[in-house]
């Protein structure tokens, strides 16, 4: 292999590394932004998020509940 060839696949890695450390540092300015996100809601941790989720997830089941059942009342009060 000839020192040109070398020197060739030598900056083809450089610019793979390059790239990598743009797209890391893209993705870590992505994360931080979820972070501040998730602490405006009050959530310090991944875990506290999950658990969160859990609850809200219960919430939204039960407003659908709510809303199914007091929708079914006004069509029969309403006769539609």
């Amino acid at each position: 292999m000839e020192i040109a060839e070398i020197l060739e696949q030598l900056e083809g890695l450089k610019q793979d590394i390059d790239e990598a450390k743009q797209e890391k540092a893209k993705y870590e300015g992505v994360l931080s932004e979820h972070f501040k996100t998730l602490k405006n809601l009050g959530v310090k941790s991944v875990a506290e998020g999950k658990k969160k989720i859990k609850v809200l997830t219960k919430e939204v089941e039960k407003l659908e509940e709510t809303i199914q059942e007091q929708f079914a009342t006004l069509q029969e009060n309403y006769e539609w």
